[in-house]
């Protein structure tokens, strides 16, 4: 089973919250939350929480709109058939948002995407987010899917651009063009050609 990251993995965008702060014009208010996130001061809950309360109101087809801007890694439908043909499973495990996830998942043909969920009524955002997948959680939920397909660990490789993506030390780990120092310390291998196909080589 290969897992990917989906913020600046994926994708091109290395935040969607940012991105859709920038689209919604909330990201003077969305910038203090994240600070507090980052010094400590709040969990990645309720700092979710927090974004999308300056959204309630918002159509669910504008954020769908914002996302028709955002643009997939070179090579990342190849990479995706290549693993599928192989019979391998693939998994789209993002901290970000399953609007995307999702769309991302049917577009590569991913077998399962895992996110935050907006939450809606009558096609208008709540202001709410399930929060499905924490920063600082995705190695747990890497171990729960590993077993929900009964693959052990080993049998896994990890794709990310930080830290957090590449946590599971049983892995195998591909930090693709990696954005922290972590990501690089605990990745087996490293990738810094913008070209996702690049990380075939070491999943053969």
């Amino acid at each position: 089973m290969v897992v990917f990251d989906l913020d600046g993995t994926l994708t091109c965008v290395d935040s969607l919250w940012r991105y859709i702060h920038d689209a919604f014009g909330t990201w003077e208010q969305g910038k203090t939350a994240a600070q507090r996130y980052h010094n400590g001061e709040i969990s990645y809950k309720e700092w979710a929480e927090t974004d999308s309360r300056l959204w309630a109101g918002a159509p669910l087809q504008k954020v769908k709109c914002v996302l028709e801007g955002i643009s997939y890694r070179r090579g990342a439908e190849e990479v995706f058939s290549r693993l599928k043909a192989r019979g391998l499973k693939v998994v789209i495990l993002s901290a970000g948002l399953s609007i995307l996830a999702e769309k991302a998942a049917k577009d590569l043909g991913a077998d399962l995407a895992i996110a935050n969920a907006l939450r809606t009524d009558d096609g208008l955002l709540t202001g709410e987010v399930d929060v499905r997948v924490a920063v600082s959680d995705k190695d747990k939920v890497v171990r729960q899917i590993a077993s929900t397909f009964n693959i052990p660990l080993r049998d896994v490789a990890l794709v990310g651009d930080r830290g957090q993506d590449l946590a599971n030390e049983e892995c195998l780990k591909i930090a693709f063009m990696p954005k922290d120092e972590a990501a690089r310390r605990q990745a087996d291998f490293i990738v810094e050609k913008d070209d996702l196909t690049a990380i075939l080589q070491y999943l053969s």
